[in-house]
This record gives C-alpha cells, sequence and structure tokens, in this order.
C-alpha cells in the first residue's frame, strides 16, 4: 500500500513569489493574540532569536523546557544565548499546570519554551499556561508548528517552522511572532536595534506566496490531522492520549523495531519513507512504541477508508 506523502498543494507550487505583509495579516489571524511577525527560514532561526531576546531581557536567567514532547532546539539554543536551562516534569509531555507554577516559583525561572502539541501528541492547556506565566512574570514562547490553524499562539513569542512536514506545509521556512510587550520592553532597554540586526543575519527568499496559500489552508490540514489519528485512537486500544486532539498518534509496543520493520513492508509513503516515529524518542514520547505519522501523509489526498486499511495491517 503506498500512501502519498505531504507536499505544497499545487496553489502554492504555482504562487511561489507574494506580499510579506499580506502573510503576516493571515498568519495574525490564526494567533490567539496579534504578533509583529519575522519571516525567517526555519523554525531553527526562530528558536535562535527568541533565545536571545529573553538572554537580554534577562542575561544568565533560568529558562524551563519540557521533559519529553518538546523540540532539541529548545535546549540547543537556550544554552547558545547563555541561558540556563532546567526541566519541567509532564505528564508524558503534557504540562501539569500546578507543576508548573510550583517550579517557576521554585526556580526564578524567567521563560518556558513548550510546543502547543507535545509531541504533535497531545494539546497543552495554552490557556492556563500562559495566564500562569504572566503572573509569574515568566515569558512563554509557544512552538505552534504542530497546532497553527487551531487553537494556538498563547505565546508572548510564537515560534513556527513551516518546513515539511508541518500544517503549513512549503517545505522551508518559519516565522517568529513577537508580543507588543516584549516589542515595548526592549525600546526601553534600548535592545531593539540589537535584535534588527540578528535578523538581518537570515535572509530569507521570496516564497511569500507559497507561504500564504500553505497558511491559508492550515486550519483544514489541521483539522483533518486531528481527525484522522481520532479514527486511529478508536480503534487501536494501545493508542495513548484518547482524549486529547493530535496529529500524530503514539502505539505503544513492546517491540517497536520489529512491528515497524513488519508494517513497513506492506504500508509506505510514496517518497520511500516510513509512516512511523521509533520511540522512546525526545521529539515525541519517552515510552516504548510506535508514533503513527499522520502529519506525514498528504492528508488533503487520502480517505477514512485508507486510513482503516492502514488499521488493518496493525490488527493482523
Amino acid at each position: 500500500m503506498i500512501i502519498p506523502h505531504r507536499k505544497p498543494r499545487i496553489e502554492s507550487q504555482i504562487r511561489t513569489s507574494g506580499n510579506p505583509d499580506e502573510l503576516k495579516r493571515i498568519v495574525n489571524d490564526f494567533l490567539f493574540s496579534e504578533k509583529e511577525l519575522n519571516i525567517l527560514p526555519s523554525g531553527n532561526s526562530a528558536i535562535h532569536i527568541a533565545s536571545e531576546i529573553i538572554s537580554k531581557l534577562n542575561p544568565n536567567s533560568k529558562t524551563l523546557i519540557p521533559d519529553m514532547g518538546g523540540w532539541k532546539g529548545f535546549e540547543t539554543y537556550s544554552k547558545l544565548s547563555g541561558l540556563n536551562v532546567e526541566t519541567l516534569k509532564t505528564d508524558l509531555g503534557v504540562v501539569d499546570t500546578e507543576t508548573l507554577e510550583e517550579k517557576i516559583k521554585e526556580s526564578g525561572a524567567k521563560s518556558l519554551f513548550l510546543t502547543s502539541l507535545a509531541g504533535y501528541l497531545a494539546e497543552q492547556p495554552l490557556k492556563e499556561i500562559a495566564k500562569i506565566c504572566k503572573e509569574n512574570n515568566c515569558l512563554f514562547v509557544e512552538d505552534v508548528s504542530g497546532k497553527i490553524g487551531g487553537d494556538s499562539g498563547y505565546g508572548d513569542m510564537v515560534i513556527c517552522s513551516t518546513g515539511s512536514p508541518k500544517i503549513i506545509n512549503c517545505e522551508y521556512g518559519g516565522f517568529l511572532g513577537i508580543s507588543k510587550e516584549i516589542n515595548e520592553n526592549l525600546k526601553d532597554k534600548s535592545l531593539k536595534e540589537d535584535i534588527k540586526n540578528l535578523l538581518k543575519t537570515y535572509k530569507m527568499p521570496d516564497i511569500y506566496g507559497k507561504l500564504i496559500e500553505e497558511t491559508l489552508i492550515s486550519k483544514k490540514s489541521y483539522k483533518l490531522c486531528v481527525n484522522f489519528s481520532k479514527i486511529v485512537k478508536e480503534n487501536m486500544e494501545n493508542a495513548y492520549f484518547k482524549n486529547f486532539d493530535g496529529v500524530s498518534v503514539f502505539l505503544e509496543y513492546e517491540n517497536p523495531k520489529e512491528i515497524a520493520k513488519s508494517i513497513d513492508k506492506s504500508v509506505k509513503l510514496d517518497n520511500g519513507k516510513s509512516i512511523f516515529t521509533l520511540c522512546p524518542l525526545y521529539e515525541r514520547i519517552l515510552r516504548k512504541g510506535l508514533v503513527l505519522e499522520i502529519k506525514k501523509m498528504d492528508i488533503h489526498k487520502i480517505s477514512e477508508d485508507e486510513i482503516y486499511e492502514i488499521l488493518n495491517f496493525f490488527k493482523k
């Protein structure tokens, strides 16, 4: 069985160039609160600049990252910017708000890096997290790569990758959104020019048209990934996060390599890659099993019947 892999839709391949201001207006419409947007070559470049902003506002301060379900760049770029990284204990990647508040107060952390979806598998309580961070003077940096198009964009800074396979699926690029309050703080401390100069080091080719087209369908893309994931969760007893929205599904197995090897013989993406990610893995979940990567499939070109057909290979 061959499954089509995620690629930019034909409209975005035709309309490559576009107006960056139009793109920024459209992206902001998908975020909970409006941000000053900077279009960048990757999600990692956005993490880098966010880390530098935190470091300039709060030199040598502590930052929190989740103990799983995050992104490896959170730790890498925080350390490069001189921040002291501490781990936040979670429930398989999902933040417990009481634990978060206790950790912020105990550690004196001035920032938190988190993905809107823990490991692409389960939604975070974003409203509550944003409230706790604000009340405790802790900057919330939210990676919306897996949830843009859904309810996201609560962070003081918002970072996003638009590479593949993401919800905004352009095979390249990303963005950083900065709140009005942070911008005012940077201006008050005469740091705004430093950040502008740092942003200039990241040159962005004109793929704004492609980004616009993929952003415009992000709500549909996110919803399809969530709906297909729900079908898998409803039909697999070993699926985690059954009461959470996610764009991929974790299935617990004691022998994940053997299961993946067996099913890979029968089900592949048309680019030859596997539909699985092996776990334990920090970027997903630290448990033995497989993540069925719904977001890797071209969800605009497959049907529910094909999801059920994939499930049949598991049940066999």
